[in-house]
């Protein structure tokens, strides 16, 4: 039975070992990571079982501008105990960045790939960099990229004056509205109630 090139080609992409890139700038670290841990541990192929070592490598770029949903920079904890005495800690996740930027994407992906044994293999195959910059071996290596779990939202700087224009308006300003915040206002002076007239 004859193969066509396009079947053998897809052939080849499931038995080899890819290297993937994703931009994680504006994307929830914990459904990124599960997406990551899916294709390190190889959950995407057809080929995939538990015990098989058929996982690719995973490139992360923009780490330093992962997100988190609400509150969860101040609010999620995480456990370091070394088992030294008065080694236990609670660090929240801001603190943990501003130290590593690398670190929290690392700890999403680690807990995505679940409690088992193969996930130390698989871990090794991911590679974090804070910002766009990578070495020229990683570049020669990556043939696909990854898509976005969350599409990234403008600022409300990066929008153009004819898109401010068409976006339509609720309600007209005034003419003496203040619209920049940052132009001065007169003083107008310390407020007098007026006195009732005898």
């Amino acid at each position: 039975m004859s193969v066509s090139r396009f079947g053998r080609v897809n052939q080849w992409l499931t038995m080899a070992r890819q290297w993937h890139v994703v931009d994680a700038k504006s994307q929830d670290a914990y459904k990124l990571g599960e997406k990551v841990a899916k294709h390190l541990a190889g959950r995407h192929k057809p080929i995939w079982h538990p015990e098989a070592d058929c996982g690719d490598h995973v490139v992360v770029i923009n780490c330093k501008h992962v997100a988190m949903h609400a509150f969860d920079w101040k609010h999620r904890l995480y456990h370091f105990n070394k088992e030294y005495p008065k080694a236990k800690a609670l660090i929240p996740a801001y603190q943990i960045h501003e130290y590593d930027p690398c670190r929290i994407m690392y700890l999403a992906v680690y807990k995505a790939l679940g409690n088992n044994i193969p996930r130390r293999r698989n871990i090794e195959r991911l590679h974090l960099f804070p910002e766009g910059d990578m070495p020229e071996f990683i570049q020669k290596n990556l043939g696909s990229q990854l898509r976005q779990v969350q599409s990234v939202p403008k600022r409300s700087d990066e929008y153009t004056a004819e898109e401010r224009k068409a976006f339509p308006k609720l309600f007209e300003f005034d003419e003496e509205f203040v619209m920049d915040w940052t132009e001065p206002i007169e003083p107008h002076g310390r407020y007098v109630p007026e006195q009732p007239k005898k």
